[in-house]
C-alpha cells in the first residue's frame, strides 16, 4: 500500500482520487460494517455485487465483522477490566 493510500484511509472524501472502484466499494463496506448493519444502502449492495463474488463477499463480511468485534471487546475490556483509579 502506498503512502498516499494510507493517508487517504483517514479521509473518505479523498478516496475517489486514490482508490479504484473495487477498493472504494470495500472501504465503504468496512465503514458500513462499523455502524448499524440492519439496512445497508442499496447502492452499496449493488456496487459490492458488481465487484465481488458471493464467496468473496462472505469472507469480507466475516473479516470486517471479526475486526469490529475485536475492537468493541477491546474497548469494553479496557474500560471494565482496566486498572481502577481506587487501586
Amino acid at each position: 500500500m502506498s503512502e498516499a493510500e494510507i493517508e487517504a484511509l483517514e479521509r473518505p472524501d479523498s478516496w475517489n482520487d486514490v482508490f479504484d472502484d473495487r477498493t472504494r466499494a470495500l472501504l465503504h463496506l468496512a465503514d458500513a460494517m462499523s455502524a448499524d448493519t440492519s439496512t445497508l444502502e442499496a447502492g452499496l449492495i449493488t456496487t459490492l455485487r458488481d465487484h465481488f463474488t458471493e464467496a468473496e463477499l462472505a469472507e469480507l463480511i466475516l473479516v470486517a465483522g471479526q475486526a469490529n468485534l475485536n475492537n468493541r471487546v477491546g474497548n469494553a475490556a479496557k474500560q471494565l477490566l482496566g486498572r481502577r483509579s481506587d487501586d
